[in-house]
């Protein structure tokens, strides 16, 4: 739920980045920055490497972090940082896939945002999956904390998690999903590895949900974070939201939404934005694996949650681009922001499996819709891909570009570049925001030799 250090650097061997994770917007730093690590001012963007071979441990994963400056993102100024570093926990093993999924709060309020990183295949010999804090300072990420399931040792820890204040003391809230639970951490956590209770907010050890992701954000208009969880229920056979409202007595599940017939949350991602700016935060649903070459649904915010009515986009939405067709994978992520400036927050879709002219390989593309007092529609939408003007790469070659997409300022001009990762070509691209939204004029990429070998996944 969806892709996200400074100090150490971290020497990695043969690093083959698979799905990459950037992090979901942080609080406030003392910069006012929210991806800041290291307090200068300028958010930073942090990317979770699962697949880096670390020490030669194939698979053990990383995080990398390009840091951000005055002119943006700079692709010169970075660190990676495992699980081989000084003061981070644990070892780099094989498997461990550190970095899977990352998103990034000031978790103790000194200022600086940290990076949360899962490790969903850690294995202690007990314990299996965890998550590590990497704690920002005026020296970037030099120390981290790791947490475990608080009960169950063998239920697949952390396969997805989201941060938030959700029972408005001030202090952020993580909420982490196992195989068959879901746990609610409160605050504060801190650099000695403490944190607050643990409360299991689904305990049917198995027998009703598989809850698979989690986002975070404010739907309800009452000021208090709340989150969704989306997965499977077993009885009845759906594919399902939990919405859970924040509030001071903590989160309460107050609505279970079923998708309409035919999504499924198959390789699902998920944000939540206020797209037509009436103070409810939306739920917004990609879905890339149904019958009709993927989806994304929204879910317009109410003061009790979700609405249980979804508006269903795809690619034979009138004034999207594009056709849709089995394989094309629209929703294989989605992020949202402001991309030209209008003050409504915009949808970036991946399409990473979009066949380009005469292919014969997907080279894949991003979709932008426009945000409006409508809320989201395929009105003014754009469509990015190898043959944008400016944009580097080949329509012929395999790139699935739009695997993973982000949108933030990182050059605060108020306009959100696209940040679209291509796995199979190891590029991860800079789309410059504009007022009419991204261009590939001006746009650069990053390429493996600047990175370490690169798969981009980048979390919303």
């Amino acid at each position: 739920m969806r892709k996200r250090t400074t100090a150490v650097v971290v020497a990695l061997t043969a690093v083959a980045l698979t799905p990459l994770t950037l992090p979901t917007p942080a609080a406030a730093a003392a910069s006012s920055s929210a991806d800041d690590f290291n307090g200068d001012g300028y958010r930073d963007l942090a990317i979770g490497d699962r697949g880096a071979t670390v020490g030669g441990a194939s698979k053990a994963g990383a995080v990398v972090v390009l840091y951000g400056s005055a002119t943006g993102l700079d692709p010169a100024h970075r660190t990676t940082v495992s699980q081989n570093s000084a003061g981070i926990p644990g070892s780099a093993e094989a498997g461990d896939w550190f970095g899977t999924d990352i998103t990034t709060r000031d978790l103790n309020s000194d200022g600086y945002a940290d990076v949360i990183a899962t490790a969903p295949g850690e294995d202690d010999g007990s314990y299996h999956g965890t998550f590590t804090v990497l704690w920002g300072s005026a020296s970037g990420l030099t120390s981290g904390s790791a947490y475990k399931n608080p009960k169950y040792p063998d239920k697949g820890f952390a396969k997805d998690l989201a941060v938030g204040d959700f029972n408005a003391d001030g202090k952020q809230d993580v909420v982490a999903v196992d195989d068959d639970n879901i746990w609610y951490l409160r605050g504060p956590f801190t650099k000695s590895g403490s944190r607050g209770t643990a409360t299991n907010l689904d305990p049917t050890d198995g027998e009703n949900i598989s809850p698979d992701n989690v986002v975070a954000g404010k739907v309800t208009n009452d000021g208090t974070a709340d989150f969704a969880v989306l997965g499977y229920d077993w009885d009845p056979d759906s594919n399902r939201v939990w919405f859970y409202k924040g509030s001071s007595s903590g989160p309460t599940k107050t609505k279970k939404v079923s998708l309409p017939s035919g999504a499924s949350l198959m390789e699902a991602s998920a944000t939540i934005a206020d797209y037509d700016k009436n103070g409810y935060g939306d739920l917004t649903v990609g879905a890339p694996r149904t019958s009709t070459g993927g989806a994304v649904y929204i879910l317009p915010g109410t003061s009790t949650g979700p609405s249980t009515s979804a508006k269903k986009i795809t690619q034979s939405t009138s004034g999207v681009p594009g056709a849709a067709e089995f394989a094309d994978s629209f929703g294989s992520d989605v992020s949202a922001a402001d991309t030209n400036g209008d003050g409504y927050p915009d949808l970036a879709v991946g399409v990473k499996g979009e066949m380009i002219g005469d292919g014969p390989f997907p080279a894949g593309g991003v979709t932008v819709l426009r945000g409006s007092a409508s809320g989201v529609t395929g009105t003014g939408s754009r469509w990015y891909d190898y043959a944008t003007p400016g944009v580097e790469g080949e329509t012929t070659e395999e790139g699935w570009l739009g695997e993973s997409v982000q949108l933030r300022d990182y050059n605060r001009d108020g306009r959100a570049e696209l940040i679209a990762a291509a796995p199979e070509a190891g590029r991860l691209y800079v789309l410059p925001g504009t007022t009419s939204g991204p261009t590939g004029t001006g746009s650069y990429l990053i390429d493996a030799p600047s990175l370490t070998n690169f798969w981009a996944e980048l979390a919303d």
